[in-house]
């Protein structure tokens, strides 16, 4: 890769990756929880485009598990050499100290974190500590068979998708017609493909950021 493709690359990360924050996802998480307690309660939640390793959504639902009664947590990760910033990859020791771990996996599959309620590492609570990991067949791609089987199986879909997938994201959500949260720039509720989902009182605007 060139240092003028480098640069283009690093350029394009920068406006797809955006990492939401912690009172952002918060006060939206709450507006819910005002109007339904149990919102989450019994229900798999699944995070489709979170490395637990950047993701506040991931930390956030892995901290709330027990407290929101939730019966699942899966989040799935993108393969570094399949995103524009995967040239500047380098692992953490999250990922370099399981016992899983393959340097040549790491490079070009995603991966799928699973919560349930067992206590792995014994400290007596339910957290992100207690996350247990897999590769995935594929790069972690949403639209993938196996991702797109996740969906099927979750009964919430949260997340912050990358911006400039966000129709076929929003499309791929609803051919699942599956409950879902996500965050998007303000400009989308104009994409066609969103405004006749807002039209079928299928989708609302939050709280807002």
């Amino acid at each position: 890769m060139t240092a003028t493709e480098k640069l283009g690359a690093a350029r394009k990360a920068k406006q797809d990756e955006f990492y939401t924050q912690w009172s952002d996802i918060e006060r939206e998480m709450n507006a819910y929880l005002e109007y339904d307690a149990d919102v989450f309660r019994g229900k798999t939640v699944l995070l489709p485009c979170d490395d637990p390793e950047w993701s506040n959504f991931t930390k956030f639902f892995a901290l709330h598990f027990m407290g929101h009664g939730l019966e699942k947590l899966v989040s799935t990760s993108y393969a570094p050499l399949s995103k524009a910033q995967g040239a500047f990859y380098s692992p953490t020791l999250f990922e370099t100290e399981h016992p899983s771990y393959d340097e040549e996996l790491s490079q070009v599959r995603g991966r799928k974190f699973t919560l349930v309620p067992e206590d792995i590492s014994g400290d007596g609570k339910i957290n992100i500590d207690d996350l247990k990991w897999e590769y995935l067949d594929g790069d972690g791609d949403f639209r993938s068979q196996e991702v797109t089987e996740l969906r099927d199986e979750a009964d919430i879909v949260i997340t912050n998708p990358p911006f400039s997938l966000f129709r076929q994201f929003i499309t791929w959500l609803a051919e699942g017609d599956v409950h879902f949260s996500i965050i998007g720039h303000q400009n989308s509720i104009t994409y066609t493909e969103v405004f006749q989902l807002i039209r079928e009182n299928r989708v609302w605007l939050g709280k807002g950021f």
